[in-house]
């Protein structure tokens, strides 16, 4: 049974919000030619990247009232397209211990209306983020573990598909890190695999000649960032570019995650790392007010179509939060090409 102050918070940010919304015309399928690319696939390099996104539909298209009862919030939205569309969120369940798994939707209609299909990764810790992504033809995904209790870190698991979407089997350990840290991305760079993780005020990096393999060698200098809280977290899927990867970090100085920065990392080897803003404006910052999105936004992961980008993003409420507690829901956004 929800609280009563969660359910008034429903309809004060997502019900009564929402009206004004209805002028907003509803999410415009993409063809059915052309293939969907992630946007830390090689050939987006070129490509102008999502620093700008705007909402794309009638927001959010996915919140906790969609999948049952006992789910709180739903968040961290990854997108993977083929021949059918999926997505994976995290789904925060209160009543359960640990409260939070990994959830799978599917869309028949490319995007327009989601069906739940439910948990596909629930291990004994609480498992968020659940990036996904391809590599020589196996799908994987690296989950942010957390420990029970607070400040302790937690090793990170990767898994890979055995069925996709729904099974998957634990491969390796790349990282068991000395603190806690969160929202690992990983990405080929100049012949390496290499993670990147954050929390708090640093930014820690690790890398690998193969993907699968326990652990992975820390940067010389971790952590790669220090006393930069409002950049070092990652919050979505890498963004290729030529000679580099732009990675979008949580602001986490006032609260955490409450907008998205771009940054492109301009120097990676085992002994040496730079970043610099990649834009002078936040990639996606919350609208303030009433609405879903209106206190915080934390995370986007982008897809190439033929003539946009196509951005799963989440967002969590602002006036009255105190009261009404976590309301994480999903929304798409696009940024024409």
């Amino acid at each position: 049974m929800r609280d009563p102050r969660w359910r008034a918070g429903r309809w004060v940010h997502h019900e009564l919000a929402t009206r004004r919304e209805s002028t907003r015309p509803t999410y415009r399928q993409p063809s059915t030619g052309g293939r969907a690319i992630p946007s830390s696939d090689d050939a987006v390099q070129s490509i102008t990247p999502p620093l700008s996104p705007e909402p794309a539909a009638r927001n959010p298209i996915l919140a906790a009232s969609d999948l049952g009862p006992d789910v709180a919030f739903v968040a961290d939205p990854f997108l993977w397209i083929d021949d059918d569309w999926h997505l994976f969120v995290e789904v925060y369940r209160p009543s359960r211990d640990p409260p939070a798994a990994l959830a799978h939707l599917d869309s028949q209609d490319r995007g327009s209306t989601w069906r739940y299909t439910g948990v596909v990764l629930e291990p004994d810790v609480h498992v968020a983020f659940p990036f996904v992504f391809e590599h020589e033809g196996a799908r994987f995904m690296l989950p942010d573990p957390w420990s029970e209790r607070p400040g302790v870190p937690a090793d990170f698991t990767l898994y890979r598909a055995q069925s996709f979407p729904d099974e998957w089997e634990p491969v390796a350990t790349p990282l068991s890190p000395v603190r806690e840290l969160h929202d690992c991305v990983v990405f080929r760079h100049e012949g390496r695999w290499w993670a990147l993780a954050g929390a708090d005020d640093e930014l820690c990096a690790f890398h690998s000649d193969e993907l699968v393999a326990d652990d992975w060698t820390p940067h010389t200098d971790n952590p790669v960032v220090t006393d930069r809280p409002s950049a070092v977290r990652p919050g979505g899927r890498p963004i290729a570019r030529e000679g580099g990867i732009v990675v979008c970090f949580q602001d986490c100085s006032r609260h955490y995650g409450e907008r998205l920065w771009a940054y492109e990392v301009t120097e990676l080897t085992p002994d040496s790392y730079n970043d610099e803003p990649a834009s002078s404006r936040p990639v996606l910052e919350p609208t303030g007010g009433l609405g879903w999105n209106s206190g915080r936004m934390h995370h986007m992961d982008a897809w190439l179509l033929e003539d946009r980008w196509l951005c799963a993003v989440d967002g969590n409420v602002g006036f009255g939060k105190p009261v009404f507690g976590d309301h994480w829901a999903v929304g798409l956004y696009e940024q024409p090409l």
